[in-house]
């Protein structure tokens, strides 16, 4: 009897270590340092993350990828739609740490090979993108402000936000909807 209750406290233990490696921290709306170019997160559920790329130009919201991160038994994938590009195909990069960083790898692909974030504080996030070397590029993202008093903890200070967009599902997935990659004032 005592060797079934340790068993079940280590089975207990390792699957609540084992879900801490999940990026919830991406949760919300993040603007690219010094750009107008944002990402915005939403969480679905325990194993699943929704988001988005997006720019602000002349007042307008310009979609440039649908992004996902679900797990998947032991495994962690980000996939990345990018508007006219892989014949509207989602692109996957797996899990391959998650200590201090997100590392997400596809060595398949062209480019990129390689997505990494890292939490620097609760407000910023570093991201590279590259080809596993030389070429790539990086980028600082800022946690934009959640409006005080609202009952959304993802809710930002946006105008614009779209909650259907930012629950968006690729075709295949269930729902489709179909954003032509612009929208704007409502």
């Amino acid at each position: 009897m005592r060797t079934i209750v340790v068993l079940i406290v280590l089975f207990m233990t390792d699957s609540t270590f084992a879900q801490s490696d999940f990026p919830d921290f991406l949760q919300g709306t993040w603007k690219m340092e010094n750009r107008e170019t944002y990402e915005h997160w939403d969480r679905l559920n325990d194993h699943t993350l929704k988001g988005f790329s997006y720019r602000v130009a002349a007042g307008e919201i310009k979609v440039s990828e649908y992004l996902n991160i679900s797990r998947r038994g032991d495994q962690i994938t980000y996939t990345a739609e990018v508007l006219n590009q892989n014949s509207g195909e989602g692109i996957s990069f797996d899990l391959t740490e998650s200590d201090s960083m997100y590392v997400f790898e596809n060595l398949r692909h062209d480019f990129p090979k390689k997505i990494v974030y890292r939490k620097l504080s609760e407000t910023e996030l570093w991201v590279s993108v590259s080809d596993g070397g030389q070429k790539g590029f990086a980028y600082k993202l800022l946690r934009q402000h959640a409006e005080k008093g609202g009952s959304d903890p993802a809710a930002v200070s946006n105008p614009n936000y779209d909650k259907a967009l930012g629950q968006y599902q690729p075709p295949g997935e269930g729902r489709q909807i179909n954003y032509c990659g612009t929208f704007g004032q409502k």
